[in-house]
């Protein structure tokens, strides 16, 4: 009886462990790959690769900035024609899993791009929100803060 006895505390300790152990495990690859491709639609933007966003941005997607609120279709209008983007580097990432489908992500971005003719601030402060829909990451806000120095 006390060999059972001490199987189960072992067992019952340990447990919380292991299922801590997982738990950062999973929010580490879901960190990595969101990071992925919030870097991936950076370079799409710089690309003016309008797959990208089509692929990766959700139908209900909202972008807040300094000109206003942006939907997606107006974003992918924008797209072809709308910025030159010469540079961009990201980093400080901070990352928060919100739920199993929900995450937000915080970052420095250094740009030197221009759209419609108007000079983008040179560092802006990004958060991005991305939600888990039919098995896959999708951007459903983006909002970013000029960082003025």
């Amino acid at each position: 009886m006390k060999k059972l006895f001490l199987f189960l505390l072992i067992a019952v300790s340990t447990s919380p462990v292991s299922f801590c152990q997982t738990t950062m495990a999973k929010k580490s690859t879901v960190e990595a790959q969101v990071i992925a491709i919030e870097k991936a639609g950076w370079q799409a933007w710089k690309n003016k690769d309008l797959a990208w966003y089509k692929a990766n941005v959700a139908a209900d997607f909202l972008m807040v900035n300094g000109e206003g609120i942006t939907n997606k279709a107006d974003i992918i209008k924008s797209i072809p024609a709308g910025c030159e983007v010469k540079s961009f580097s990201l980093d400080d990432f901070k990352f928060v899993m919100l739920n199993e489908s929900a995450v937000l992500l915080t970052y420095t971005a250094m740009q030197d791009a221009v759209c419609n003719g108007k000079t983008l601030p040179a560092k802006v402060r990004s958060t991005v929100n991305y939600v888990k829909r039919g098995g896959k990451w999708l951007e459903v806000m983006y909002m970013e803060t000029p960082v003025t120095q």
